[in-house]
């Protein structure tokens, strides 16, 4: 893939708040073009590199991605060591969002066994395929880790969802910054928060892109959802007790390898 001196790159692993933030980093490149963003999907406006690799019926998002304007805001799952090399050498700008693990275990699962991407009886059996690297895009943690240790690298920004949840305007701020784009005024920013809260990105068909799916999909179930809860603490009562503290063992391992904890990435959950 060709990559140009001025794309930015949105990089996340699966189900960490990556539409939320195209959205955003979209907008804030477009001078706040909410009329456009009613007339494209995001998809459209800021396309998912890897989507033919997972997908081979639609078309190729690197080659439409030839033809958009500059500075383009593009998205991709892929880990570090698999992102275009040129990223690295022409230093282009990414945008990192990390999710807690439980959360995305939590989202994935209904994600994936409803676009039928994951076949298996219960969210228990997803989490052990999920923490033996057995499901797409994993491991999770090394894609995360990666990248936190990059925070740092002046063409790296890196935030969590939550984050984003707990000051959302604080976060724009800085992005702002990153992008060298003039910081919002009062009556922007509240355009752009309103515009971004979950219950208008989630009753928003260029953002959530369920119907999409559905045209698209055909192992698809009737009750998926692009957009699901969009709040941080879902797995308090979507995963049992034992579950729960599995996870956090597996990750704790993880983690302590690189002299790192969940509350040095996310804060307290």
């Amino acid at each position: 893939m060709d990559v140009r001196d001025d794309d930015i790159f949105i990089v996340t692993f699966i189900k960490c708040g990556t539409t939320w933030m195209q959205e955003t980093a979209w907008l804030l490149m477009n001078n706040l073009d909410f009329e456009k963003c009613k007339s494209l999907n995001i998809w459209q406006r800021s396309p998912f590199l890897d989507l033919q690799g997972l997908n081979p019926r639609v078309p190729s998002m690197v080659a439409i991605s030839k033809n958009l304007p500059s500075p383009r805001i593009l998205k991709t799952h892929m880990p570090a060591n698999l992102v275009p090399l040129d990223i690295w050498k022409k230093q282009a700008k990414i945008i990192y969002v990390a999710r807690n693990c439980k959360d995305v275990i939590v989202s994935s699962y209904h994600f994936l066994k409803n676009l039928g991407a994951w076949v298996g009886d219960n969210i228990d059996d997803f989490a052990t395929d999920f923490m033996n690297n057995e499901t797409i895009y994993t491991c999770f943690w090394a894609h995360i880790v990666d990248f936190w240790q990059m925070r740092n690298e002046p063409n790296i920004f890196f935030t969590t969802y939550e984050e984003m949840k707990r000051d959302l305007a604080k976060v724009i701020e800085k992005l702002c910054t990153f992008l060298e784009r003039p910081q919002l005024k009062g009556e922007e920013m509240e355009n752009i928060l309103n515009h971004l809260s979950f219950e208008n990105m989630k009753g928003n068909d260029q953002t959530n892109l369920t119907n999409i799916f559905k045209q698209q999909v055909p192992t698809i179930k009737e009750e998926f959802q692009f957009m699901r809860r969009g709040i941080v603490g879902s797995f308090k009562d979507e995963l049992s007790p034992d579950l729960q503290k599995k996870i956090d063992n597996w990750s704790r391992d993880y983690l302590v390898q690189h002299g790192l904890t969940e509350i040095d990435i996310f804060g307290e959950l």
